[in-house]
């Protein structure tokens, strides 16, 4: 056995198959066993996770609790407990996009000997209708240490793999910690370096019932400072000075929070909308019943041009881009306006759809793409479409091209005319916290407009703007 995955889950029926299917479909030259954890859920996760096991009695062992434990000593005891030389872990609530993840991330593991853990990039899902976004940035280092995980965890929950034996055994106060990942992090990082694989893996969920993502900003800074000081006190203070600083600066954006919190009960209606500068990624602040509205908004930006002609042929795409959707759709009849058929490409490192591949055609029609995904080495891809109308007819092939990433206005002009379609659609302020104001500095042409034609409430430069947008001036 050379890998062991461990599946926490508690309350994850509407997610626990496809979690248990991506673990499934791994493709791998080693066997791999996977052992679930249910913490006595109150829904159907356990029903669904006995049949998986009626399913594949050879691959998938259960540990059900008798009652609800709420600790870290079961996944502790299964990870130590462990007959394999790494371990992959899995919440019930994510689940991997990749039949080779547990491959590439072995293979990574054997080649870097000096990694205790090495993980990849996932695609941060929301359930709240937000853009799916990659959960770490382009300039993600390929090898970090533990001065690095000091400053935030950033590792996503659906992508490490560990070195088993590098651990020993799990000091007692890991089992009451609140939460598990980081801490776990912290203890490997003692013990070696941690890799990057620069790959989308995985689909890490954010939904209202996440133990995390179910916090508002304030709440999660408490947890945040609470959190380090608990580490560096079970750590023997040996990274005090570290830590002390994180906590600091913990305390301070608390503090900010806070302040700015107080200042929107204070001058802001019950019901008023608000929109807030903030940066693409960024979490928004909630202000009880008052809705709010992101500045920039948060979509992404499609381009649709004429790629190919004629009633079949071949074509090589040579731009395909590791963020890009690209979607090529195929038209024919006398105005090359009636749709055919269509493919979807992706750049490897793409967020990839269920529905990668061929649309359904009409007629004989056809067209399809190969490789696809497409492989990246160093730049653009190469793929080569190939089509056919079917009835001898000109056709006409589009490239619809959808960028994964999220982009801000390209300019002043752009960011006040985005601003003033927030403003018609409801919006009744504007706020600029704090941590966005290097982000307002990129368009100095809005902040005069919102000075010449609004009324400025609050101008604390080390906390909030707020402008009144109900009457112009």
């Amino acid at each position: 056995m050379e890998v062991t995955v461990l599946v926490a889950t508690y309350n994850h029926e509407k997610y626990i198959a496809q979690a248990l299917d991506s673990i499934l479909m791994q493709e791998t030259d080693f066997d791999y066993e996977i052992v679930i954890l249910e913490d006595c859920s109150t829904d159907a996760t356990r029903e669904i996770l006995l049949e998986y096991q009626k399913k594949h009695p050879g691959n998938i062992r259960l540990r059900l609790a008798a009652q609800n434990e709420c600790s870290n000593k079961p996944f502790a005891e299964e990870f130590q407990a462990s007959p394999s030389p790494y371990v992959a872990v899995l919440e019930g609530d994510d689940y991997w996009t990749s039949p080779k993840k547990l491959q590439k991330q072995v293979d990574f593991l054997k080649a870097h000997p000096e990694c205790a853990v090495c993980f990849h990039n996932a695609i941060q899902v929301y359930e709240d209708g937000r853009v799916p976004i990659p959960h770490n940035p382009a300039n993600q280092k390929p090898f970090s240490g533990l001065e690095d995980l000091w400053q935030c965890c950033f590792i996503a929950g659906p992508t490490p793999m560990f070195r088993k034996d590098v651990l020993g055994t799990f000091p007692e106060w890991y089992y009451t910690m609140p939460v598990g990942d980081w801490p776990l992090y912290v203890l490997y990082a003692q013990h070696g370096q941690i890799g990057y694989i620069d790959e989308l893996l995985a689909v890490y969920r954010i939904h209202g019932e996440g133990l995390w993502s179910k916090q508002n900003q304030i709440q999660k800074l408490e947890s945040l400072i609470s959190l380090y000081e608990s580490m560096n006190a079970n750590l023997g203070f040996r990274y005090n000075v570290t830590a002390q600083l994180m906590v600091s600066k913990r305390k301070n954006e608390l503090a900010l929070v806070r302040r700015v919190n107080e200042t929107v009960a204070a001058l802001l209606p019950a019901k008023a909308t608000v929109i807030v500068v903030s940066l693409v990624y960024a979490d928004l602040p909630q202000f009880e019943a008052r809705r709010v509205w992101a500045f920039p908004k948060r979509i992404r930006r499609a381009t649709r041009r004429l790629f190919a002609s004629g009633a079949a042929g071949s074509t090589e795409a040579t731009w395909i881009g590791d963020h890009g959707l690209y979607q090529f759709c195929l038209y024919g009849g006398p105005a090359k306006d009636t749709f055919l058929a269509s493919v979807s490409v992706a750049g490897r490192r793409a967020l990839t759809p269920k529905t990668l591949g061929e649309k359904p055609t009409r007629n004989k029609a056809f067209i399809a793409a190969a490789p696809n995904p497409v492989p990246m080495a160093g730049g653009p891809g190469k793929t080569v479409i190939s089509w056919s109308t079917g009835d001898d007819l000109p056709g006409a092939v589009y490239v619809s091209v959808e960028d994964q990433r999220m982009h801000y206005p390209g300019n002043g002009a752009a960011a006040i005319k985005e601003m003033e379609q927030l403003h018609s659609k409801g919006a009744e302020f504007l706020l600029v916290p704090y941590n966005s104001f290097e982000l307002f500095k990129r368009y100095p042409e809005l902040r005069q407009h919102l000075d010449e034609h609004y009324r400025l409430l609050i101008s604390e430069e080390d906390m909030c703007l707020i402008y009144d947008l109900g009457e112009a001036l």
